[in-house]
């Protein structure tokens, strides 16, 4: 009897999969985290505290201004690895059809191969955008609610939470946003940034834009709502309300996840009631998405893809098993910029 032969190796399956547009999530339509192949697993950030200087004039042909450096500290951190398993066996094809033009013909192997690499993009997708909101929140946690890191905690500072009282008519807004944004932008040091981003929770938006230091603003600023509308389908619904507001864009992110909590798989808001989460926009090098190379001894030391997958034949004419794995991490260099808003009156 013939053995079975599947069509397609690792690399030609690594590369279908990753040509698959993501197209999940906020984080990742606002590209806060560019991603960048890596050779190791190991990613090392190096702390140079300086601050940028208007340079000095000097006479033509003289010499310039040196450049000061300082030993910088070094963090390194290791790559989480995040593998997951398909199987395609004879029930997934057998007495199975599928429609080609108008014609409804047998499922083929090819076809059901590619249903389930759609679907292996989505997975890791969802896995990706959910390390990338926590990179932000400056607490990276993976699907089951495990600590992969503390940015914080690693770089040395504490979080800063922005109160705003948005229950109280006579709260001072407009000074919130203030503290906000100078908070930002005082701790850039030796980046730079266009203006300062808030992601948010519904309902979060509702109270902010209802209240009545706000609102008159909020009601002028709905003649943009067809530009609004129009960004909220390209990122498939998850892409809520914007509004710009004291040199602060705020932004509505309406998606779920599911995640394990106590054994159970339960849907879990990326951003948390009442909260928002601030960084600033247009910086050089603070964010980044690091992906590292695979467990597989086939491409150690070579850079990093989003998804990579490995094809097995199963003895007897069983199936196919697909081993696929991600190896993300999204990183914040200078977690002090990233400052947590909360709709509830500040407790001290």
């Amino acid at each position: 009897m013939d053995v079975m032969t599947f069509p397609y190796t690792a690399v030609q399956l690594t590369q279908q999969v990753n040509r698959i547009p993501n197209l999940f999530g906020l984080i990742n339509e606002l590209n806060v985290f560019p991603s960048f192949g890596s050779i190791s697993t190991i990613v090392e950030v190096r702390r140079d505290e300086f601050t940028l200087s208007v340079l000095p004039a000097a006479e033509r042909g003289g010499q310039g201004s040196a450049a000061e450096r300082k030993r910088g500290d070094a963090l390194f951190f290791e790559v989480p690895h995040f593998p997951h398993d398909e199987f395609i066996g004879p029930r997934d094809l057998q007495n199975m059809l599928q429609q080609v033009g108008n014609t409804l013909v047998p499922k083929t192997l090819e076809a059901e191969t590619a249903k389930r690499l759609f679907q292996i993009r989505n997975k890791h997708a969802i896995t990706r955008e959910w390390l990338r909101m926590s990179a932000l929140k400056g607490q990276i946690v993976d699907g089951h609610g495990a600590l992969v890191y503390d940015l914080f905690d690693a770089f040395g500072f504490d979080k800063k939470t922005i109160y705003f009282d948005l229950a109280n008519a006579n709260a001072d807004i407009v000074g919130a946003c203030r503290k906000l944004f100078e908070q930002i932008a005082l701790n850039l040091k030796g980046e730079v940034m266009s203006f300062v981003r808030v992601i948010v929770d519904p309902g979060f938006m509702d109270k902010f834009v209802e209240h009545p230091k706000v609102n008159k603003y909020w009601v002028n600023w709905q003649a943009a709502a067809e530009a609004a509308n129009r960004q909220r389908t390209e990122a498939g619904g998850q892409f809520g309300r914007r509004f710009v507001f004291q040199k602060i864009e705020f932004v509505e992110y309406m998606g779920f996840a599911s995640v394990k909590e106590n054994g159970s798989l339960v849907s879990k808001p990326f951003v948390d009631p009442g909260k928002g989460h601030a960084y600033p926009v247009g910086t050089m090098s603070t964010f980044g998405t690091w992906d590292a190379p695979p467990e597989d001894i086939r491409f150690v030391n070579e850079p990093g893809q989003e998804i990579f997958i490995s094809p097995k034949v199963l003895d007897h004419g069983a199936g196919v098993e697909f081993h696929t794995q991600s190896n993300p991490l999204p990183l914040c260099k200078r977690p002090e910029v990233l400052v947590e808003v909360s709709m509830e009156a500040n407790p001290g």
